[in-house]
């Protein structure tokens, strides 16, 4: 198994094509190509142009504010990058879904028979949507009832801020909403890390009242109470925090002995009823679910990403990834660290050296415990190992 990542710095369409050109002469199973800042008919030039330079089975291709490739990012500035694999023993599906046809997802029979694709093959999912248009939150529910633990992971395109400004690419196909993608199936291994850049403060509380997304108790008492008690108990700068943003994190796993940093998933405190004590929250809870306020800023971001990636390292200490596919909000950036680059070197010091290519997204998707979410201000990660070294 190889991945091989190429970019360019450029905006000029005959340079990029040139550039993501050179390499190694090889047939590869798949690639994946971010293009930030690039008009319209320059994205379809360069696709085509790749297509022709390159033997690549399957090409998806889509825009973005800003590219990432192996030890660079590149934020709201002309660029592309360009992820190349050669998996051996692996099935690469390619898809496009668009609303219609998500509306006519009914139950998991329909994806399987969309995908051709059944849970016993245990596959990974790529996804590259349009944010305008597509209900995402649907399509992410439908895949994890269709293939339970089935990691999903990807990002929301970026290049536009209105309908039918994105450029998506499958192949010779050119889209500009919906939704693009690949399945995985076969031999290969994928973990997922997903940082969501906060801090936990105070401690883990069991829900003991809540219905849909609306939290009444938390330990026998009103969820206001406990809220006010941890900002109360909190130090001079979390306080501050909690007053730019007050987070939660609704743990995924009710079952486990212990949380740490990734059981989480990270949700906003919408609304506040002064009367009840109510707190309503980005998400569903049920009451036994645990969960822990948080905070979030440049100094929790990089915390966070630097424990997830050490505890990666523990996972699997005899192995490097061979590839990766990094998903980084444009929340994130030089304008939460105040330098370049800080996610992808990040990266590299834990697992490198390793090619990978992303982008700046307008939401990330990643798996939280055993089930895949769609987030804000996170970095998500799909790495591949080569399951013959295992």
């Amino acid at each position: 198994m190889q991945f091989e990542n190429r970019y360019a710095a450029s905006g000029d369409v005959d340079e990029i094509i040139s550039t993501l050109s050179e390499g190694p002469p090889g047939e590869f199973d798949f690639g994946i190509l971010f293009l930030s800042c690039i008009a319209h008919n320059a994205v379809q030039e360069i696709a085509a142009g790749l297509r022709e330079n390159i033997a690549i089975a399957h090409l998806i291709v889509g825009t973005c504010s800003g590219v990432i490739a192996s030890n660079l990012e590149i934020e709201d500035a002309p660029g592309g990058s360009l992820l190349l694999a050669k998996c051996p023993g692996v099935r690469v599906s390619p898809f496009y879904l668009d609303q219609t046809e998500l509306k006519q997802m009914q139950g998991p029979a329909d994806w399987h028979r969309f995908f051709d694709i059944f849970p016993n093959e245990n596959p990974i999912f790529f996804l590259f949507p349009d944010p305008f248009l597509f209900d995402l939150q649907s399509c992410i529910r439908g895949l994890n009832i269709a293939y339970p633990g089935c990691p999903v992971a990807g990002g929301l395109a970026s290049g536009a801020q209105q309908p039918q400004g994105n450029t998506l690419i499958l192949n010779e196909d050119v889209y500009d909403q919906g939704l693009v993608g690949i399945a995985l199936t076969g031999d290969i291994i994928v973990d997922t890390v997903v940082s969501q850049g906060c801090r936990p403060v105070g401690e883990t509380f069991v829900v003991t009242k809540a219905e849909q997304n609306v939290i009444y108790e938390v330990g026998g008492r009103s969820f206001l109470e406990v809220l006010q008690e941890v900002v109360g108990q909190a130090d001079a700068q979390d306080q501050k925090l909690f007053h730019q943003a007050i987070l939660i994190g609704i743990a995924m796993d009710e079952g486990k002995d212990g949380y740490q940093r990734g059981d989480f998933l990270i949700r906003g405190l919408m609304r506040l009823d002064q009367k009840t004590g109510a707190g309503s929250i980005g998400d569903d809870i049920h009451p036994g679910q645990s969960i822990r306020f948080q905070v979030r800023d440049a100094g929790a971001a990089i915390e966070d990403l630097d424990r997830l990636l050490a505890l990666q390292e523990e996972r699997r200490p005899q192995q490097k990834p061979v590839g990766a596919l990094v998903f980084s909000c444009t929340g994130r950036g030089a304008g939460l660290f105040s330098c370049k680059n800080h996610d992808i070197m990040a990266i590299q010091k834990h697992l490198g050296p390793v090619p990978a290519s992303g982008f700046f997204c307008a939401g990330e998707i990643g798996q939280i415990g055993a089930r895949s979410f769609l987030h804000g201000f996170t970095n998500s990660m799909l790495l591949f190992y080569d399951k013959s070294s295992t």
